[in-house]
């Protein structure tokens, strides 16, 4: 997560501050990338911690895992980040809670809310509950 991310999260955790149960930050999912057969152990593990990718927040509360693109005025990119990191969720961790594909951002545009809406991933700001419990 970078320092705007970051900036963005805080916001939203200081509006929420009990809407989850535990979070976890810079998660690694998916597979490591390929690394030459002749590099060093040492090299090859910072290879494979490296290259694999990562979400900014994966949080839980009672009922739901939420996989967390934190991106300020979010677009394809961000969608992309979020429905993916939930699918490699669902082959790694197939007996957890149901995970939901998030982007947390400040501002909704229409054009990413409209794809968002179509293949089911969640937009989030701060200052709104999107129809959740807090």
């Amino acid at each position: 997560m970078g320092p705007q991310d970051e900036v963005l999260w805080n916001r939203f955790i200081d509006k929420h501050p009990k809407r989850f149960i535990k979070c976890f930050y810079d998660f690694q999912v998916g597979e490591p990338g390929e690394a030459i057969p002749e590099m060093p152990h040492n090299l090859m593990m910072g290879w494979q911690d490296l290259t694999r990718w990562r979400v900014d927040v994966v949080a839980e509360d009672d009922e739901k895992i939420y996989i967390i693109e934190v991106k300020p005025n979010a677009n394809a990119n961000a969608f992309g980040k979020a429905l993916g990191y939930s699918i490699l969720w669902r082959f790694k961790h197939p007996n957890t809670k149901e995970p939901v594909p998030v982007i947390l951002t400040d501002e909704i545009v229409k054009s990413t809310k409209l794809i968002c809406d179509f293949v089911g991933v969640e937009l989030w700001t701060p200052e709104q509950n999107n129809g959740l419990s807090f």
